[in-house]
């Protein structure tokens, strides 16, 4: 006879800790756990757990008030960058490890020597003014000015469309799974990589640099066609420069890791010449993907120094050429600026040239203000600076292609010819112009 089967028991559920009757409640806890420092570049509190019976984290520490800090606290502002602090205690091997320490520059490093200007003509830095401090008249007086040069010189008042799409990216391109953020870009850089195939720059034993290369998506398109044409572009290679270093680079997907090198510099400290990668070359091609303001000046003087310090021996590269994409003119400076030679004999000095650099955002972004304030505040007959958003926009455009037009002079004076073409509609970007340059 069988017996009944007992009831089974419900186990308890087993908990990673027990609770604690003293314990205060969760909330209350992560509020007390969590570092008290403000991070004012981020607009909240620090997130980082801190040690028991402290109010701010290890790092910031050293940075909280003497009534709130620590008595025992050993951590100094690192005498080699003080924007973060260290242990008393270990100065010495921190000194040894730290990231700002001095070290030793390659051969082609040389700090500044693309920022050097040609001329010392207007280097005194005036008083910066506002747009908003600026009479009415004397703005207007500024516009008119660009306004003249904009519509008296031919190679800015009527650019060409240059809308080219290289074969490589015809795949990409049909690819209905990219979003249009995705497909904006690819359709930038399959035109410029048409107008590179346009202007015959792709020749054997040709290097391509990329400057300004971010995650390097420009730069794993030219290395894919090398690949793909090896009999036509023999010795052909692609160089990186970025002075950032990046993560999930798109050069990282080249197999064949003999034709792509990146470099960690600025192109402010480049010099072309002192590479040893180049030196199997015999010519080089500038390439960039908006370059943003100063970058291109930058670029454009490197590639024209590696000019003027050519060698009598045979063998040696030259810079032939190159295609930017061009943006930002807003951040532009004037001791770095190509064209100060061309505003100066034009009438327009240091001071004018700020006013010039502010007024050209007004091209791409209106008056500054947001999509949701623009929408709420703001019509196409709003005035504003003494303008309508419509005049603004105009004058932005004319602002900047005066800068570029300073650029072309510029390059005309140091042994090359440039032009500026559209290399994409306006719909899909609204920085759609590019320089071109072939040495003389």
């Amino acid at each position: 006879m069988s017996t009944p089967e007992e009831p089974v028991k419900k186990r308890p559920k087993m908990t990673t800790s027990q609770p604690n009757r003293t314990e205060q409640p969760k909330q209350d806890k992560e509020e007390e756990v969590r570092c008290r420092y403000f991070v004012q570049r981020k607009k909240r509190y620090c997130k980082m757990t801190v040690g028991r019976g402290k109010l701010y984290c290890g790092e910031h520490e050293v940075s909280a008030p003497a009534s709130e800090s620590a008595t025992s606290t050993d951590r100094i502002p690192c005498p080699l960058d003080p924007k973060h602090s260290i242990s008393s205690a270990k100065l010495e091997k921190h000194l040894r490890i730290c990231n700002a320490r001095a070290r030793e520059l390659p051969a082609y490093i040389e700090p500044g020597i693309n920022s050097r200007s040609d001329s010392d003509e207007g280097e005194t830095r005036p008083n910066t003014r506002k747009l908003a401090d600026v009479s009415l008249e004397d703005l207007r007086s500024l516009v008119e000015k660009v306004t003249e040069i904009y519509e008296t010189d031919s190679r800015i008042n009527c650019i060409e469309e240059l809308l080219l799409e290289h074969a490589i990216f015809k795949e990409e391109l049909a690819n209905e799974s990219y979003g249009p953020q995705t497909l904006k870009h690819l359709i930038q850089s399959a035109s410029l990589l048409g107008i590179v195939k346009h202007e015959r720059f792709f020749q054997k034993d040709t290097a391509f640099v990329e400057f300004g290369a971010g995650k390097g998506q420009v730069a794993f398109w030219l290395a894919s066609i090398i690949q793909q044409s090896s009999s036509d572009l023999t010795n052909a290679k692609v160089l990186l420069v970025d002075k950032a270093s990046h993560r999930h680079k798109q050069d990282n997907r080249i197999e064949d890791r003999q034709i792509v090198y990146r470099i960690r510099a600025d192109i402010a400290d480049l010099v072309l010449r002192k590479l040893d990668m180049l030196q199997s070359c015999k010519s080089v091609i500038g390439v960039g993907k908006h370059l943003c303001g100063g970058a291109t000046d930058l670029a454009l003087r490197c590639l024209v120094r590696a000019n003027r310090e050519l060698p009598n021996e045979s063998g040696q590269f030259r810079s032939e050429g190159f295609v930017f994409a061009l943006c930002c003119h807003h951040r532009c400076d004037w001791k770095t600026y190509v064209g100060k030679k061309f505003l100066l004999s034009k009438g327009i000095g240091h001071s004018e040239f700020e006013l010039i650099v502010r007024m050209v955002s007004w091209a791409v972004c209106g008056s500054g203000t947001s999509r949701e304030k623009r929408k709420q505040t703001e019509t196409d007959d709003c005035v504003k600076y003494g303008f309508t958003r419509t005049e603004r926009e105009v004058i932005g455009r004319k602002c900047k292609r005066v800068l570029d037009l300073g650029r072309l002079d510029y390059l005309a004076l140091n042994g090359f010819t440039a032009h500026l073409k559209y290399y994409a509609k306006s719909d899909i970007t609204l920085e759609n112009v590019c320089l071109i340059g072939h040495v003389k």
